[in-house]
């Protein structure tokens, strides 16, 4: 039987044997043999390995939700800064960030190996193999679609998704070719492993950190929404709504606490969370911009709840759903997103009146109860413009807004142009990311192309 912590650690580099710097964590347990279900199940839960702190942190680096103070700026090492001012670094070795993509692939070995050894399992006692199988294949296919949002072309509804795409590996096995699918065969790889994955799992919510059938709906609702097909993004945020729509109500909570939002809440139906990086600390010069906080009213509650001001007046978020940090971001699923998915695809496919029945229900539990209004445009042009401002102040550092501007800026009504500027050498510079730009996609590391001979 394969030995798969070492095969994790080597595919999760693709095969960089000759670079040993990468592989001094290889440890003892390389003859380990996993020969139960608990062996595998005790995989898939080792969530350092999977879904706690695998997903690049680039995510919300490049977004319009905040900005850097020319110190904050100066105290990040050179990458950072690159990745900051949307240069989009390649080589990753000189400031050791290969661990971003390693990680991320190492979350993928992981799967596969559960996926692979599974056959070879001959006590099946106890546990279901099944959920084991479908918690695999959703932790691939949800690593998958994150680096998706990050190294390939957006999802294009109407035109050629031929274009490169990322590595996708369904395989542990290190002497698999590595090479770049194309962003059509990528989505369709990632969708048919959420959907095997759904009709494997539990229906019950359950522990969040493993996921069920409710988290695969809403990671497909997720992947449409990405892909602009409302049809099913709505299909599968209304499948987990039927099951599961529990909201927080701020009303109710202390949304002036330092950290307002306990881990794993009452919204959660996947408990995930990035990587970090400095730039994002308030204590190291991030702060929120002023396109944002303009966009909450009086009596929305989220201001409070997400963002304290400092001294200098400038406001630094607070609102993280992994309970605390500053330096990471929550990357799961949660109903408010679902919800927000649903109202949105029912706005675009001109079903107001539902949209504005699930726009409502969240709103009721983030607005002042005695100031909340509820909404009832029904010009559907409006109406969408509502639905897009609302996601935008609710998924505030959720792992999202990096994506949705991939998507939204196809769209003449919501394209926009990101400005940064720094102080460099007494100097003011500035750096623009256009609506469409080729620095939307991030250059994979040239060490792996070098290693792999992808392109």
């Amino acid at each position: 039987m394969r030995q798969y912590i070492y095969k994790l650690l080597i595919v999760s580099l693709f095969c960089m044997a000759s670079c040993n710097k990468f592989l001094e964590d290889k440890t003892n347990k390389t003859s380990t043999v996993p020969s139960t279900l608990e062996d595998l199940q005790a995989l898939l839960d080792a969530g350092n390995q999977l879904n706690l702190g695998s997903y690049p942190f680039f995510l919300e680096a490049c977004t319009d939700d905040f900005l850097l103070t020319d110190a904050g700026y100066n105290n990040l090492d050179v990458f950072d800064r690159q990745v900051y001012t949307f240069q989009n670094p390649e080589i990753y070795s000189a400031t050791e960030k290969l661990i971003l993509w390693r990680d991320a692939y190492k979350a993928i070995a992981v799967a596969n190996t559960v996926l692979d050894e599974l056959s070879d399992i001959k006590i099946l006692k106890g546990l279901d193999p099944n959920n084991i199988k479908g918690q695999a294949l959703f932790h691939r296919a949800f690593m998958h679609f994150i680096l998706l949002q990050i190294y390939a072309a957006p999802f294009d509804q109407k035109g050629n998704n031929n274009v490169p795409g990322i590595p996708i590996k369904l395989s542990s096995d290190i002497n698999d070719k590595t090479k770049r699918s194309t962003v059509g065969e990528c989505y369709r790889s990632v969708i048919q492993d959420l959907e095997e994955a759904a009709g494997l799992l539990p229906n019950e919510l359950g522990i969040v950190t493993r996921p069920n059938k409710i988290s695969a709906h809403a990671a497909l609702s997720r992947v449409y929404m990405a892909m602009e097909d409302y049809e099913n993004a709505k299909k599968y945020a209304e499948l987990v709504l039927i099951r599961y729509d529990k909201l927080m109500d701020l009303n109710t909570m202390s949304v002036d606490a330092s950290f307002p939002y306990p881990a794993m809440n009452a919204e959660t139906l996947f408990f995930a969370y990035s990587n970090g990086t400095t730039m994002f600390g308030g204590s190291r010069g991030s702060y929120m911009t002023d396109d944002l906080l303009s966009k909450y009213d009086t009596h929305d509650l989220r201001f409070r709840a997400n963002y304290k001001k400092g001294t200098d007046g400038r406001y630094t978020f607070k609102g993280h759903y992994v309970g605390s940090g500053t330096y990471l971001f929550f990357v799961g699923l949660t109903t408010s997103e679902v919800l927000l998915n649903a109202a949105e695809s029912n706005t675009r496919l001109g079903n107001a009146t539902l949209a504005k029945q699930q726009l409502n229900e969240l709103l009721q539990n983030r607005i002042e109860k005695q100031f909340f209004v509820p909404i009832t445009e029904s010009n559907i042009e409006v109406l969408l413009k509502t639905v897009i401002r609302e996601r935008r102040k609710e998924l505030v550092r959720r792992g999202l807004r990096w994506s949705d501007l991939r998507r939204l800026n196809k769209d003449e009504r919501f394209k926009k142009e990101i400005v940064r500027k720094v102080t460099i050498d007494g100097k003011i510079q500035e750096f623009s990311l256009k609506p469409i730009s080729k620095d939307y996609i991030f250059n994979i590391p040239i060490e792996v192309k070098n290693i792999t001979g992808i392109e």
